[in-house]
């Protein structure tokens, strides 16, 4: 058995020597590039066995997996974004997976870096992805954050969610660097839905879009445990979802016939989101203290008080 590992690059010289130099294990090592005016491929060139240029300036990865999966020709395939790593311990892995011909499809656990931080929580761990499998049985689709799909009749295992077994994702150096990205995938993400009939804006719809997101990454998912990051991405991920809604809008024209005014609605979702928010509150406050003020904590959650 063999394993292709395939990166996709686009001005990563930053990145990639640490990229490939982490696949090295492989036994074929292949970069595609999407128009790169960086040092990015003179960077690449004495790692890997091939470099391909995709034919097109994609302003996202999606649509050049198709091509770049193509390009491989061993009999397992690892995928790698060009901020990624794969640990010593997950190579090894990966290769005993490979030797001994455990299963066809793996999702594999990441860690994120944010700011130098490893984001334990806020929904960003164990972040499963689906990045080695047999040649020929996984595709993507071209949408931006598309998902891949299975061949049918194959069923995906799930690598442990162990740090020594995750790969290693350099997600954002900084602040500026989130809020570069946040800004240009809205943009993607907007363009690809406006073309979605039935939209419509209303206040509602856009609390509700940051509602649920902020709820679930901030206490289902306890982005308070990572600390100012938690709380910041928890908020901005939520302020993604309304800003998408929001230029979507933009995009159509701002007609009027889009924009629904349902002030008893709103007023309404106000009242639940409350209601949510309270509920939360009163669950953290029922962990973080003991004896008698946890059981107070407790009584006032389930009662909502």
């Amino acid at each position: 058995m063999s394993i292709s590992a395939v990166v996709i690059a686009k001005n990563s010289a930053s990145t990639i020597v640490k990229t490939l130099s982490s696949v090295q294990f492989a036994d074929e090592v292949i970069l595609v590039d999407i128009k790169s005016t960086d040092l990015t491929k003179d960077k690449a060139a004495k790692y890997c066995s091939k470099i391909l240029d995709y034919k097109e300036d994609s302003r996202f990865v999606e649509p050049v997996r198709k091509f770049a999966l193509a390009q491989a020709t061993k009999d397992w395939i690892l995928v790698l974004d060009a901020d990624e790593e794969v640990v010593p311990s997950l190579a090894k892995e990966l290769q005993k997976i490979d030797q001994k011909d455990l299963g066809d499809v793996y999702y594999l656990p990441r860690k994120n870096i944010f700011s130098g931080y490893w984001m334990q929580h806020t929904g960003w761990w164990p972040d499963y992805q689906l990045r080695f499998f047999k040649n020929g049985l996984v595709s993507w689709g071209e949408q931006i954050h598309a998902q891949p799909v299975i061949e049918h009749g194959y069923k995906a295992q799930i690598l442990a969610a162990k740090s020594d077994l995750a790969l290693l994702h350099h997600n954002y150096v900084d602040t500026k660097d989130y809020l570069t990205r946040f800004d240009r995938y809205t943009d993607i993400e907007a363009e690809q839905k406006s073309k979605t009939k039935g939209f419509v804006l209303s206040q509602s719809k856009l609390l509700k879009a940051f509602s649920d997101d902020f709820l679930r990454r901030f206490f289902a998912k306890e982005g308070y445990k990572d600390g100012a990051r938690g709380l910041y991405l928890s908020l901005m991920q939520a302020v993604y979802q309304m800003t998408v809604q929001m230029k979507i809008f933009d995009q159509l024209g701002k007609h009027p016939s889009l924009e629904k005014n349902q002030r008893l609605e709103l007023l309404k979702d106000l009242r639940h989101f409350q209601k949510e928010l309270n509920y939360w509150v009163r669950d953290l406050e029922s962990k973080e203290k003991k004896g008698l003020s946890k059981i107070v904590a407790l009584c006032k959650r389930k009662l909502n008080l």
